[in-house]
């Protein structure tokens, strides 16, 4: 029973990954074997030349993807607060008091943005993930008598983690509480009113027994956050020190991936263990949620918009014809 299912086995399409050297098989074993009627240990599988060998794994694998070179960015940028208008409609009269109507101006006014603070945060991200994605399975049974169907029915996102080293100013603590205060603001005092901006000093009437929470509007708290896969000497080439494929001596020039999510915002900032024990830096974690993620390369040529993709489905790669011409000559030739 075994040598008949072995029969059937396609043996040319095996490829072995291990090397010669692995196995110890060398052309001096080889002859040996031969002059002695034995088989070789490749030979033992298939007839000769049935088995593509390969002479090392990192031929195949090339330049290896590290985990530890990567940059993350968010949509963030320090912008002032506004002054409040005393009369709707009068653009002369505005107050000498100001308003934080959007994200960016509610945590500059917390002190959290302002600067470089964008790039500090994202040189502080120590831990960052690409997120997979699964679709949603609808079955369809007994339609057909002894098969089960399944069919494809809403395509889901997981969420993304990132891990931020918190510096001596808890600057990037406060960050994600802001960005969560103002997702979901309080609103004190008897009149029910929220703070008009953030304070860097926080907010002392948050103590009221009859302060509550509502929430803005999801356009007014969502931001684009992108996550970029690369490699150490990207950009270069083995004139500026980059390394060469492995086996056939091609300049290796890397690529970057990045990863852009639409729509995200903080759903979890994670507990932060304290201790006496030996001190260590404190990381905090911050879980975000998002409508989609598309991919985007490098060295790829960029995307076109509709109307472009719609041209160069009409008219062939030269300009010369249509697609309509074309359909009406092989309509005239039939």
């Amino acid at each position: 029973m075994a040598s008949s299912r072995l029969n059937t086995l396609n043996h040319k399409k095996l490829v072995s990954r291990t090397t010669t050297a692995d196995i110890g098989y060398t052309s001096d074993t080889s002859q040996r074997q031969v002059q002695r009627g034995e088989r070789g240990p490749l030979e033992a599988f298939a007839k000769d030349g049935a088995i593509a060998e390969m002479t090392s794994f990192q031929e195949a694998l090339g330049a290896p993807a590290l985990s530890n070179f990567f940059k993350v960015s968010m949509d963030l940028a320090s912008e002032g607060a506004q002054p409040i208008r005393q009369f709707p409609g009068d653009s002369g009269g505005l107050s000498s008091d100001t308003e934080a109507r959007g994200l960016n101006q509610w945590l500059t006014s917390a002190g959290v943005l302002s600067g470089d603070d964008k790039v500090r945060y994202e040189l502080l991200a120590n831990e960052a993930m690409l997120p997979g994605t699964q679709m949603s399975v609808a079955q369809e049974i007994g339609s057909r008598q002894g098969i089960k169907e399944s069919f494809a029915t809403q395509r889901n996102y997981t969420d993304i983690s990132i891990s931020f080293y918190v510096s001596s100013d808890y600057k990037i603590l406060r960050l994600f509480q802001e960005w969560m205060n103002f997702m979901n603001p309080i609103y004190h005092s008897h009149d029910g009113v929220p703070y008009s901006q953030a304070s860097p000093f926080g907010y002392p009437n948050n103590d009221d027994s009859f302060a509550y929470h509502r929430f803005r509007y999801p356009a007014e708290y969502k931001k684009n956050i992108s996550i970029t896969k690369f490699e150490r000497d990207m950009g270069t080439g083995s004139k500026k020190g980059g390394r060469r494929n492995l086996g056939d001596g091609q300049e290796y020039t890397p690529d970057a991936i990045t990863y852009n999510f639409v729509n995200a915002f903080p759903t979890s900032i994670q507990d932060i263990p304290l201790n006496y024990q030996a001190g260590q830096v404190i990381q905090v974690t911050v879980e975000f949620t998002y409508d989609r993620y598309y991919i985007v390369n490098t060295g790829e040529p960029k995307p076109q918009n509709s109307q472009q993709v719609r041209n160069s489905r009409l008219s062939s790669p030269n300009g010369s014809s249509t697609w309509f011409d074309q359909a009406a000559s092989y309509s005239d030739h039939a």
